[in-house]
């Protein structure tokens, strides 16, 4: 089973995003990824950080099973129940339950931001420039 958490960091004051992933794949091989987006909610950036989640499990050939850690209580919600209240956000939830529905057997979980490895990778994140 691979072992995903993500997280967002978010820079109200200058508007700037860092998305953080943390993979522990089935052999044990730990990855973090990073990325940056500019001009996100909290919750937008945490929608998008599960995207990007997403996105680096599609890369993990020869593995099926996927269990995804978030600290985002409002989007593991809305992933398990295959509902977002709002419309902003359609697309980018609209494409992150499109990448969730292509894997095999995938799992998410809500957890405390202390349990969340992808939390500092996020802060990482939203340092570099």
């Amino acid at each position: 089973m691979v072992h995903i958490y993500f997280d967002a960091a978010t820079n109200q004051e200058v508007g700037e995003n860092g998305l953080g992933v943390w993979v522990k794949t089935t052999d044990g091989t730990v990855s973090t990824y990073i990325a940056k987006r500019v001009g996100l909610t909290s919750v937008q950036a945490e929608l998008a950080a599960l995207a990007f989640a997403l996105e680096q499990a599609h890369e993990l050939t020869g593995e099926s099973t996927f269990m995804f850690y978030s600290d985002a209580e409002t989007v593991v919600r809305a992933l398990e129940q295959r509902f977002l209240k709002d419309q902003s956000m359609r697309r980018l939830f609209i494409k992150a339950l499109t990448l969730y529905d292509e894997l095999p057997n995938k799992f998410i979980k809500w957890i405390p931001r202390a349990e969340n490895r992808a939390h500092e990778v996020a802060k990482r994140a939203l340092m570099t420039g």
